[in-house]
C-alpha cells in the first residue's frame, strides 16, 4: 500500500468519531426544537403522545463527511 492510501484510509478514520458525536448532538438539539414546537402539538394531537415519541425517536440527522481539506469535491467522479 502506497503512502497516499495509508494517508487516505487514515483521514477516513479519524473523522469518523467526530462526524458521530456532532450528528448525535445535532439530533439531540432537533429532538429537543421539535418538542418545543407547535408541529410537537400537532403530531401529539394527530397520533397520541407514545406513538409522537416513536416518532420523535426516528427523526436523527445524518452528517456524511465532505472533501478533504486539499480535495475541492468539483471532479466528476465526486458526482453519483
Amino acid at each position: 500500500m502506497g503512502k497516499g492510501k495509508r494517508l487516505k484510509k487514515k483521514r477516513k478514520f479519524i473523522g469518523k468519531g467526530f462526524l458521530k458525536d456532532f450528528s448525535d448532538r445535532l439530533t439531540e438539539n432537533f429532538q429537543k426544537e421539535v418538542r418545543n414546537s407547535e408541529m410537537w402539538d400537532q403530531m401529539v394531537a394527530e397520533f397520541g403522545e407514545e406513538r409522537a415519541n416513536e416518532l420523535l425517536k426516528e427523526m436523527k440527522a445524518d452528517v456524511k463527511p465532505g472533501p478533504g481539506p486539499y480535495e475541492t469535491g468539483d471532479s466528476t467522479k465526486d458526482i453519483p
